[in-house]
């Protein structure tokens, strides 16, 4: 069959969320000298590891990261949180070779968007900063439209807002329930691009495709996977 869109998960999807992470850690570390007693390697694979790929509020994984250390200020943890939340975006760094993959998508008249949990304020800053508003035809942020992957009503919604059926399209994401059992629920194709990710699904369930670069996004639209 031929598809009509290919919709987007954000974080750790277009967005690499862990290189652009270690480049702001690494930036916010040499500002602040009261962290140098802590090796920065330390720091930045401790951060990541209670992040747990972003599912924990990082007021929470700052105040973790610090709890133990008595020669830290006691208000340091919320300096840190506050220049995360307006910072970060600054160090957004996209996988490789996505503005090709958009125009190839482009060029085959197929429609994009992004479908993204999370704060409104932090992932259109993301956005933003990847120029991913220019990129793709629409975009949906749980916080702005009340719903959540993987309800199936975001998939409908995003899809709708294209003016195509589920049927027709094609979810690309990292996350094995999130992403793509919520977006093969809807209706659509699930294609797999884990970057880490383990699939942590019980049961029969299984991606239609799986991916190692975006690149491969446009070989699967063509042969329609």
């Amino acid at each position: 069959m031929s598809y009509r869109a290919v919709l987007f998960d954000l974080d750790e999807t277009l967005f690499n969320r862990t290189a652009s992470l270690r480049l702001f850690l690494s930036d916010q570390i040499s500002r602040h000298a009261e962290l140098r007693f802590i090796s920065p390697e330390h720091l930045v694979s401790s951060f990541l590891a209670l992040d747990k790929r972003g599912r924990v509020p990082k007021d929470q994984v700052y105040s973790m990261l610090l709890k133990d250390s008595d020669a830290v200020d006691s208000n340091l943890a919320t300096v840190l949180f506050h220049e995360y939340e307006t910072t970060f975006w600054r160090f957004a760094q996209p996988f490789h070779g996505m503005e090709r993959m958009f125009a190839a998508i482009k060029q085959l008249g197929i429609k994009t968007s992004i479908v993204t949990n999370g704060q409104t304020h932090i992932q259109l800053r993301t956005l933003l900063a990847l120029n991913l508003d220019r990129l793709v035809d629409d975009y949906l942020i749980s916080e702005a439209v009340g719903l959540r992957k993987p309800d199936g009503e975001i998939f409908e919604l995003a899809a709708d807002r294209l003016t195509v059926k589920p049927r027709d399209c094609i979810f690309v994401g990292d996350t094995a329930a999130t992403d793509i059992v919520g977006a093969q629920q809807s209706g659509m194709k699930g294609v797999w691009f884990p970057n880490g990710a383990e699939w942590d699904v019980d049961g029969s369930e299984a991606p239609d495709a799986s991916i190692s670069s975006l690149s491969e996004v446009t070989e699967l639209i063509q042969r329609s996977i």
